[in-house]
């Protein structure tokens, strides 16, 4: 397999980073941010994000996929960030060194320098591979492993030829997997190349550590998966061995049931600075993205499933903290975002000018028994979903949500805009759900539906804020346990009294609805 091999860049002056964040910390004050447009394209409602402020690597080294710095966040021109970092200088408090507002995202990814590059050995003349005779990971496994830090195994088309076969494929600390424009990186379809636990991966026992991910990164840092090529799961074609089913097909109600121990397409476990850039996504077995990294951004990335595959969610935080997940595009057949909380806690997830199609919208849960907390919700288009802002979870798997903010969301052909659900299931246990300090700003659904509103019980009562919150069209309720605030903004719509409802209203003004004009795409 011909690869080429090329020195590494220089590291990064470590002192340029130290006078930028000083200077951000000296600076900040009581200027407002500045705005501008992301590289990938306008927001879902036409606003727009900032781009000032990226932190240096910890070791001062060259981009390698990461964006987190060892010296205290965004450096601001005078901004909210600025303005933070002065804040806990003079107090003596280390900063957060990752974003944690919508207005400043940090800095938009780049693809580091190839080490190598290696050439696609196969065709796929409309997206469908014929030739599985070899795999090529190997070859790209030996170019990760002699891949120099900050740096990435670049897969290219070779003429006609735009396909690869993988197996599983581990990073490892500052080198990233870039797949060029034009080349697929497809899945094979033989599940004991994913065996992590002999014979049982496509089988309904060993759970999801029965299989390896296509492409795992364990307790790295600095690595990434970066490029605009395409990962094809191949979810739908036939499982080798097993023919005529599919890893969908195992997967409905009528096999396994949503029990199926299947490979996903990506996976980190511990680490942290872990970077997605860009990639098209389609046809997971199973779960496309499972994060669980501290310091992570999923930027400009799409996924395109089909909207009946079960259980490929999009992308699933779990475990996760200081993440930011912006301008993307995912439509699938669950949840398009998953915030799973079942530990260690979440903590400071930012969501920022996605766009949903097809799925089950933008969900927390089902497990929060770890906690879940500090998640920022903005600029977000649901657009035909089955669900629109949802926190879900049970007695057998419950625990804190608490400081969730949704702003500036629009909602289209959304057949249930609201679910803040602790019963979504019927399953028994002292693990109790309990959503504290949810807010909703400039949320305007384009219709109707279902909504759902119900906390556990007397001492476990949600709390719910809504501030210019529109909804075209009528609602039907589920209602429990629940404390509405009303206001300054209007909200057009008010839930039966029921049990453990209660509504404060104090609206002060009229406010329009949020402008959906600019929210769509076609998917």
């Amino acid at each position: 397999m011909p690869f080429r091999l090329s020195a590494a860049r220089p590291c990064a002056f470590f002192a340029a980073a130290l006078l930028l964040v000083l200077g951000a910390a000296a600076c900040g004050g009581s200027n407002n941010p500045t705005y501008s447009s992301g590289t990938d394209g306008v927001p879902p409602s036409g606003g727009t994000v900032s781009e000032i402020g990226g932190a240096a690597p910890a070791s001062g080294g060259s981009a390698n996929g990461g964006v987190a710095g060892s010296l205290g966040g965004a450096s601001g021109a005078g901004g909210v960030s600025g303005g933070a970092a002065g804040a806990a200088g003079a107090a003596g408090a280390a900063p957060n060194q990752y974003p944690t507002t919508c207005e400043d995202l940090g800095k938009v990814p780049a693809i580091p320098p190839a080490c190598a590059t290696i050439l696609a050995t196969k065709s796929a003349p409309g997206g469908v591979l014929t030739d599985e005779a070899a795999l090529d990971s190997p070859a790209i496994q030996a170019a990760i492993n002699a891949c120099p830090a900050g740096q990435a195994v670049k897969l290219a088309v070779s003429g006609e030829k735009n396909a690869l076969l993988s197996g599983p494929l581990t990073l490892k600390s500052g080198v990233s997997l870039w797949i060029d424009i034009g080349v697929t990186l497809f899945a094979s379809r033989n599940p004991r190349d994913f065996d992590a636990k002999a014979g049982q991966c496509s089988t309904g026992t060993g759970g999801s550590s029965a299989c390896f991910p296509l492409i795992a990164a364990n307790a790295t840092t600095g690595a990434g998966v970066v490029g605009e090529g395409t990962i094809d799961g191949r979810g739908g074609e036939p499982i080798i061995g097993q023919e005529p089913l599919t890893w969908w097909v195992l997967n409905d109600d009528a096999h396994l049931a949503g029990n199926l121990a299947a490979p996903r397409l990506v996976q980190t476990s511990g680490g942290k600075d872990f970077t997605l850039y860009k990639v098209h996504f389609q046809n997971a077995p199973k779960f496309h993205i499972v994060i669980g990294t501290s310091g992570f951004v999923v930027w400009g990335i799409t996924i395109k499933t089909d909207p009946t595959s079960p259980n490929t969610d999009g992308v699933d935080p779990s475990g996760a903290s200081n993440g930011v997940i912006a301008y993307n595009t995912i439509s699938t057949g669950d949840d398009n975002i998953a915030i799973k909380g079942s530990g260690p806690a979440i903590d400071n997830i930012i969501v920022a000018h996605n766009h949903f199609g097809k799925g089950h919208g933008m969900s927390i849960g089902s497990e929060t028994n770890g906690g879940v907390k500090n998640v920022k919700v903005c600029d977000l288009s649901l657009d035909g979903t089955g669900n629109g802002l949802r926190i879900k979870s049970d007695a057998s798997r419950g625990g804190l949500v608490q400081n969730v903010s949704y702003t500036d969301v629009c909602m289209r052909s959304v057949k249930n805009p609201f679910v803040f659900d602790a019963f979504y299931s019927s399953a028994a246990g002292t693990l109790i759900p309990n959503f504290q300090n949810i807010s909703l700003h400039n949320v305007h659904v384009l219709g109707g539906g279902s909504a759902v509103f119900r906390g556990y019980d007397a001492t476990h009562i949600t709390t719910l804020s809504m501030d210019n919150v529109i909804v075209d069209d009528a609602l039907t309720y589920k209602e429990q346990d629940t404390a509405f605030t009303f206001g300054p903004g209007p909200v057009n719509f008010t839930p039966p009294a029921g049990t453990g409802i209660t509504i404060t209203k104090n609206i002060t003004g009229t406010a329009a609805p949020k402008d959906c004009s600019a929210a769509w795409v076609t998917l």
